[in-house]
C-alpha cells in the first residue's frame, strides 16, 4: 500500500517518521479489527484496534510527551480502547495514551494487534500524569 501521503502529512506535522511505522503501516493501515475476547485479566475491552495513523497529525503533543518518559520517538498508529491514541516508538514498542495515562500494548507491532483484538495479559499502566492515579492499578 502506498503510504507516501500520510509520511508526508505526518512528516509535516512535527513527527520524525520511522522505518517500523512505515513497514508496519503500508501492511496493515485501514485493519479494523473487532475484539475477539471482551474480558482480559484485569480489564473489559468491547472496542475494535484502529489502524489509521493520519488521524495522528493531531496528536504530537502526545508523541512528545511519550518520547519525553519513554526516550525514543513514537509515530501515530491508530486508536484503540475508549478512544485512546496508539503509538510505535522506534524500538518497535506499542504504547497508547488516553488522559493521562500510558500503556503498554506490546514489544513489537503484532504483540500489540494481538493483545488489543484477544487480551490474555493484563494491562499494564506504564506511566501517569503528576496527580493522575494509574489504571489499571500496578
Amino acid at each position: 500500500m502506498d503510504i507516501s501521503d500520510t509520511v508526508e502529512r505526518l512528516t509535516r506535522s512535527g513527527y520524525a517518521i520511522h522505518g517500523r511505522f512505515t513497514s508496519f503501516v503500508q501492511e496493515f493501515t485501514g485493519l479494523r479489527i473487532e475484539p475477539a475476547l471482551a474480558a482480559g485479566p484485569n480489564f473489559m475491552n468491547d472496542e475494535p484496534y484502529w489502524i489509521t495513523p493520519n488521524r495522528g497529525v493531531r496528536y504530537l503533543d502526545e508523541a512528545l510527551l511519550l518520547k519525553d518518559v519513554f526516550g525514543e520517538d513514537h509515530n501515530p498508529v491508530g486508536w484503540w480502547l475508549s478512544s485512546s491514541h496508539v503509538f510505535m516508538g522506534v524500538s518497535g514498542k506499542v504504547r497508547a495514551y488516553l488522559d493521562g495515562l500510558v500503556w503498554e500494548l506490546g514489544e513489537t507491532p503484532v504483540d500489540a494487534l494481538e493483545f488489543a483484538v484477544r487480551p490474555t495479559r493484563p494491562l499494564v499502566c506504564a506511566w501517569s500524569a503528576p496527580g493522575r492515579r494509574p489504571w489499571p492499578n500496578p
